[in-house]
């Protein structure tokens, strides 16, 4: 890794700039990044469409009345919403890997991506599946440790710091570490949590409406059928989704420039490397 030649400019950023940064990073990187979501996210969608195809049949009946309309929506919404808690950070790992590797090496290896996708999966599933599974259907107690550590995918996929702290290693366990991160910036952190629960489902809500004009348009038909809601709202769910987790990247870099002066570390041991290559050279 070329640790002092990174793709962006390693400094200090509001929120506002980071949203602006990952647009730009998005048009960048596109397709490898649109690929990298699609495979990301594509058993999840079908598992949404499966658990989720009961309450789209009732909700695109026409006798249905409109108090039964409200009921399924609310019910299809409460479901999804809890499925996508689970999902959400095991189908935007690949893009969160691709953007460690684009961003601070010369080139992307896409079967060390896997590899460290695949040593990161345990983790993954304890730390953040299993968890957001067994918290999410109890409406409070999700908030939480969900806000509060909004880049433990970022520690899990990037700094890979082990669950158990190991003696020989010197590292940190995982918990250590992202109590050290998220600590000292714990009421930005929830300043910014509160704005993105905000922009993100109006971000969701603008872009199916796109979609659906768009397709209506195409069509001349702008009634609720199946494909309103099971491939326009998730396309745009996980449109937003991959957007946010591009941003996600972007503010945990941010993290630690505030926290640790990583410009500085980046640059020293970027020198480390170049003085060990010309003594052993």
């Amino acid at each position: 890794m070329e640790l002092d030649k990174t793709r962006i400019a390693i400094r200090e950023r509001g929120f506002l700039n980071i949203l602006d940064l990952a647009i730009r990073v998005i048009r960048r990187h596109l397709v490898p990044l649109a690929l990298l979501t699609a495979a990301g996210v594509a058993p999840f969608w079908w598992l949404n469409s499966y658990f989720t195809s009961v309450a789209v049949a009732d909700l695109i009946d026409p006798e249905v009345d409109y108090a039964e309309v409200v009921s399924l929506w609310f019910a299809y919404g409460f479901v999804l919403f809890v499925l996508l808690l689970v999902e959400l950070p095991l189908a935007t790992a690949p893009v969160t890997l691709y953007l460690g590797q684009a961003l601070f090496a010369p080139k992307v290896k896409y079967g060390r991506l896997g590899m460290e996708l695949l040593k990161s999966a345990p983790q993954l599933l304890l730390l953040q599946a299993l968890p957001r599974a067994l918290l999410a259907p109890w409406v409070i107690t999700w908030f939480l440790p969900f806000v509060l550590w909004p880049y433990l995918n970022e520690v899990i996929l990037l700094e890979r710091n082990p669950i158990w702290r190991r003696k020989k290693s010197g590292l940190p366990n995982t918990f250590s570490r992202i109590a050290a991160l998220h600590s000292p910036n714990s009421g930005e952190l929830l300043a910014r949590a509160m704005a993105t629960a905000v922009l993100g489902p109006g971000l969701v809500l603008a872009l199916w409406g796109s979609l659906w004009f768009l397709h209506g348009l195409l069509t001349e038909e702008l009634s609720l059928n199946g494909s309103a809601v099971t491939i326009y709202l998730q396309l745009a769910i996980w449109c937003v989704a991959a957007f946010f987790a591009v941003a996600r990247f972007l503010a945990y870099l941010d993290l630690r420039i505030r926290n640790e002066g990583w410009e500085l570390e980046l640059r020293m041991r970027a020198e480390a490397i170049r003085l060990t290559s010309q003594v052993a050279a």
